[in-house]
């Protein structure tokens, strides 16, 4: 039988995948949810999921 990973065990990958998509950018979390920094740039939504989601759209408006 197998069993799930844990919760942290997902987050901790989640997180990871992150760090790699978004170089040069610092995840935290705390009660209000996630944060990336990069220099003076801060965003924060309540999941890893939704602040990749505005990383992207971040990134692609830097682009052009």
């Amino acid at each position: 039988m197998t069993t799930a990973p844990s919760a942290d065990f997902v987050m901790e990958r989640l997180l990871r995948e992150a760090v790699r998509e978004f170089p040069g950018w610092a995840f935290e979390r705390d009660h209000s949810g996630w944060t990336a920094i990069h220099g003076d740039i801060r965003f924060t939504r309540p999941s890893l999921a939704a602040l990749r989601a505005i990383l992207r759209v971040h990134r692609v408006a830097r682009r052009g």
